[in-house]
């Protein structure tokens, strides 16, 4: 076969190019198309290995953003001197030289390399695609700022795809669709990244030293280039092919090597974990960047996170002095490159600097000396960052200490929760020592070294923690056991209470597990009630001090939107504190039967009686809020005694808005009744009440939101429901009221039986009982 193409000569889809030494081939080829017509396939012009076990491995294409399509295309030397695909009625390609006089001497010969060049009489080169790649470099080529690496489209289509290759001043990086996907900033002890600088500096013959592209602190290495080569992967890696003496191609290198290598994969102010099942979370002292952002999912991109007090820069004296501000201390992490790099004989005048920084700009984090990254043979020894971070990737070998300035209060939600564990929060109760949350919770410990989190199970072996869900009041902890499965997974990952597994198999190797509620928190002395609102420190029965929940009285009411209640803090019930995390509105239960019985007996309600009533309640500011101003979009629709609208709070619970409207023939007797009557029913076919709210003429309920809307559009038995009513409760019931539309389904289509306002109670022996007044439907 012939290696060269003289003008007046082609190369038809039957023929081709073969190198002098066989090692590559020039023609025409179809890509892989599963259920393609063999007529109507789409023909490129291509180059690939010859004599190689792995047939096609192609290497460049001319043609690839305009095949040819059921026709007869040749490639030759055209008449202006250009190399080009073409038939008869158009061009496909062109190396799109300027025009010159004549192309009778002009001559393309395909290289052992791999290249392809044209070339005048004299051997002078005109064009070679060495210069003009497609998604891959061979050795031999040398990289600059005007050559790029464009992917395929996909595996089986060489059309120009989403992510490219390109030199950009002293890095080297992977854009897609322009926007930087992944970048080699120097950054780290890749030493294989050395031998891909090698490659794309051209200091690539078959045997090849590049020391002088090595740091000082790095070691000669020598590497056999032959038959290897980099590609942009249309899945955005860049990779480097190595075919071994087992006659296949390899891959031994290739870069984003996980998510967390991907550019602020995360957003600013989180860390990315690739050992973890939901890799991104925000630093300790931060929150997600909107807080009606859906928790976030696998394979969801994280949006990010900003501080959860937007304060003004404190100076160093003030911040010292009121000691506001303090640092997160963490080790094995990768950041972004410095803002600024300044001299420092030690860590504390590093901090000092840092802190003293509010004139210029505001200091975000610092870190001293002990960097292992490019930086540390510098003359700088400490480093600091100004600008919003970005993703920090966790457990890092070639990474650096990292200390990160926040406000003391956004890590200390009250005075008993524990310091974080490197990007770790650990929510009240959950413990990691003795002087720290509840001892109940205390069976997790902390590595101070690594900031690793671990969780001891019964069998005294302590495991990672990969995720805690502070709203869900749950976490993971991964086993390295893709086994545990099986039937006997049970018996061999055993916890007890507070705490119990609710999922063995939540991901290949990990278990989901979560807590109960704290009881009133432990305490000695009254500064211990700090951040627990209306609380105070007295004597239980047995003699123990716990913080105790003063009077409540509706103007101490906690409003949902309020920031200081946003994340966390605890709700009071039964005049005690009780933790109950991720849920943002006060609430006062009630136990008596006796009470329940009572309150139905009152002859009114007034705003104020929101102190007896004990049943959850609401600020009418945060329902606003919710419903969006009662808008007729959330309006679910209308009943008898008002509108019923649907409202979403922090935290993206669903709850269903009953408002009392002012024409309403429900009197204050019937809406007491309701309040105090179904908050003690508990049934799985009966609504739940979630609260109410009371102010001024307003009067409001709020239930559990059912997503099928009510019983006259889905046609469902309520059987069980009234027999519990009638029969099974501890309190004999009386509906008074039933009908199609107070019948409403759950997610599940499980019918619950709602509206409970003309309900009566009668005796627990009776089985009927008679009425003064005509009621209901």
């Amino acid at each position: 076969a012939r290696n060269t193409l003289n003008f007046g000569n082609n190369i038809s889809q039957q023929e081709s190019l073969v190198s002098i030494g066989k090692k590559f081939q020039l023609g025409f080829f179809s890509p892989n198309e599963s259920g393609s017509n063999t007529t109507s396939l789409k023909k490129y012009l291509g180059i690939w290995y010859r004599n190689l076990e792995e047939k096609n491995t192609v290497v460049w294409v001319a043609n690839r953003n305009k095949p040819i399509v059921d026709s007869d295309g040749v490639f030759q030397i055209a008449e202006d001197g250009n190399l080009v695909v073409a038939d008869a009625s158009q061009s496909y390609w062109s190396t799109e030289l300027a025009k010159v006089s004549s192309s009778r001497n002009r001559l393309v010969k395909l290289l052992d390399s791999g290249n392809l060049v044209l070339m005048d009489d004299d051997g002078y080169m005109l064009w070679q695609s060495f210069q003009h790649p497609t998604d891959t470099f061979l050795p031999g080529m040398k990289m600059n700022i005007n050559l790029t690496l464009s992917s395929w489209r996909n595996e089986n289509d060489p059309e120009s795809g989403s992510f490219a290759f390109e030199q950009a001043k002293k890095s080297y990086r992977v854009n897609n669709h322009s926007q930087l996907y992944w970048e080699f900033d120097g950054q780290n002890l890749d030493k294989m990244f050395h031998i891909i600088l090698g490659l794309l500096e051209n200091t690539t013959t078959s045997h090849s030293n590049y020391s002088k592209l090595l740091k000082k602190n790095m070691t000669q290495q020598i590497f056999n280039y032959d038959k290897s080569r980099l590609v942009m992967n249309s899945s955005g890696e860049i990779q480097f092919w190595k075919w071994e003496d087992n006659f296949q191609w390899m891959k031994i290198w290739g870069q984003p090597s996980d998510i967390c290598d991907i550019h602020n994969y995360c957003g600013n102010f989180s860390s990315c974990s690739k050992d973890n099942w939901i890799p991104c979370k925000c630093l300790p002292g931060f929150r997600k960047l909107s807080d009606d952002a859906p928790r976030y999912q696998l394979g969801e991109r994280f949006q990010g996170c900003v501080r959860k007090s937007q304060t003004s820069c404190l100076p160093k004296v003030m911040a010292t002095a009121n000691n506001e501000m303090i640092f997160i201390n963490l080790t094995k992490i990768k950041v972004g490159n410095p803002d600024i790099g300044l001299q420092s004989e030690s860590e504390a005048n590093c901090q000092s600097m840092c802190l003293n920084m509010c004139s210029v700009s505001r200091c975000n984090a610092y870190s001293y000396n002990n960097a292992t990254y490019s930086d540390r043979s510098s003359i700088f020894s400490c480093w600091i960052w100004t600008r919003e971070l970005p993703t920090l990737q966790e457990d890092q070998d070639d990474g650096r200490d990292l200390s990160i300035l926040v406000k003391r209060s956004d890590i200390e939600s009250t005075a008993k929760s524990c310091e974080p564990c490197g990007t770790y929060i650990i929510p009240y109760p959950l413990s990691t020592g003795p002087k720290c949350g509840d001892p109940m919770y205390n069976k997790f410990s902390c590595n101070l070294l690594t900031g690793q989190l671990s969780f001891m199970l019964s069998d005294g072996k302590s495991y990672r923690v990969t995720v805690i869900d502070e709203g869900g009041r749950k976490f993971y902890i991964q086993t390295n056991d893709t086994n545990r499965c099986g039937d006997s997974s049970s018996s061999s990952y055993q916890t007890s209470s507070p705490f119990s597994v609710i999922n063995w198999c939540s991901n290949e190797d990990e278990i989901e597990l979560d807590w109960a509620p704290a009881p009133e928190p432990h305490c000695d002395k009254y500064v211990e009630c700090k951040n627990w609102p209306h609380s105070t420190c007295i004597a239980k029965n047995g003699g123990e001090t716990r913080i105790i929940k003063k009077p409540f009285n509706q103007s101490n009411a906690i409003d949902s939107s309020s920031n200081l209640y946003s994340h966390h803090y605890p709700n009071m019930y039964n005049g005690v504190c009780l933790y109950k995390v991720s849920i943002q509105i006060q609430e006062s239960l009630y136990n008596s039967e006796k009470h329940v019985k009572g309150l139905i007996g009152l002859g009114s309600l007034e705003e104020n009686d929101g102190e007896s009533i004990e049943v959850p309640y609401y600020t009418f500011r945060s329902i606003q809020l919710a419903t969006n101003n009662f808008s007729d979009s959330n309006k679910l629709g209308q009943g008898g005694y008002g509108p019923v609208y649907k409202g979403r709070f922090p935290g993206g619970q669903d709850i269903a808005i009953k408002r009392l409207s002012s024409v309403s023939t429900q009197g204050l007797h019937e809406f007491k009744n309701e309040v105090v009557l179904i908050a003690k029913l508990q049934h799985r076919n009966l609504v739940r009440l979630r609260g109410y709210c009371v102010k001024g003429d307003e009067k409001i309920l709020l239930y559990e939101y059912m997503s099928n809307k009510s019983l006259d559009t889905f046609i469902f038995g309520i059987a069980r429901g009234m027999l519990y009513l009638h029969q099974d409760s501890r309190l004999r019931v009386i509906h008074r009221d039933l009908k199609t539309s107070n019948i409403l389904l759950d997610e599940e289509m499980i019918p619950k039986i709602s509206d409970f306002g003309l309900a009566k109670i009668f005796g627990g022996k009776e089985t009927e009982a008679s009425t003064q007044r005509v009621m209901g439907t």
